[in-house]
């Protein structure tokens, strides 16, 4: 049985001046898979391997900054066209992530959405444009760019992802440096000292009623377009793909208990 919670481990590597994450994302991956067959959510297997650095790539993130933040990435691909949304919320350890290919228009470059909430203060956006087909490429610009500093992405083996980000008077030439070959070497070749360790595990928290929130607006004003006649529909979860099934009924109820409860 799968254990829905996996462990990932920051470091500092000393003398380097850099951060280093790191995880085993095999039942993060399992957890993804297990959900979109569900949800009966299939992708072509580039659009999988970029949901796969998605959710690496966040949660390595999230690993690396505040406990109380919660982040959200929006990027848009030109080349394969494709919007990925990931999410990672360091309250609750949770991470989240969905591939959108239908109905979207051309775009020439791609554009990187990040939105962060940190406690109660207002939200952060920063948006960077980008010309790659590689998720993970797309965040080392969008680091470049939003957050003014280097990251370096790599896959040690087909599960485990490492990131390497600099910190003040880091050995910039030693980040850019590095290769695959390098990163397996990385444990002799640097003096490493375990910063943390955090548990992460895949989990939207979506639900009938909030979906059905989600929807109501539009309900109370396009109904009819909403449902075209009939007495159902299937509302597609915008964080993690799961098709959530509303009655005209359950939406016309809440609106009735609504306008009793004022």
């Amino acid at each position: 049985m799968l254990d829905p919670d996996i462990e990932v481990r920051t470091y500092f590597a000393r003398h380097k001046n850099a951060l280093v994450a790191r995880g085993d994302f095999s039942e993060l991956f399992a957890a993804w898979y297990l959900h979109r067959m569900d949800h009966h959510l299939s992708f072509a297997l580039e659009l999988e391997d970029i949901g796969r650095a998605a959710l690496a790539s966040i949660t390595l993130h999230c690993a690396s900054r505040p406990w109380k933040e919660t982040c959200a990435w929006t990027v848009q691909f030109a080349h394969p066209r494709v919007n990925v949304f990931a999410s990672g919320d360091n309250n609750t350890g949770t991470i989240v992530a969905n591939l959108l290919t239908e109905n979207l228009k051309p775009i020439e470059k791609g554009i990187f959405y990040s939105d962060v909430v940190e406690n109660l203060k207002s939200p952060r956006r920063s948006v960077v444009d980008f010309k790659t087909d590689s998720f993970l490429k797309a965040v080392e610009i969008f680091y470049a760019n939003s957050e003014q500093r280097a990251v370096r992405f790599f896959w040690h083996g087909e599960e485990d992802l490492v990131m390497i980000s600099a910190q003040p008077d880091c050995d910039l030439e030693w980040l850019h440096s590095l290769d695959s070959a390098a990163i397996k070497r990385l444990d002799q070749d640097v003096e490493l000292s375990l910063l943390e360790r955090r548990q992460f595990r895949f989990e939207c928290g979506c639900n009938h009623d909030r979906i059905s929130n989600f929807i109501l607006p539009i309900f109370k004003s396009q109904a009819e377009e909403l449902f075209c006649g009939d007495q159902t529909i299937s509302v597609a979860c915008p964080r993690c793909g799961a098709k959530h099934i509303l009655t005209r009924e359950s939406l016309e109820a809440k609106i009735e208990n609504s306008d009793q409860s004022r």
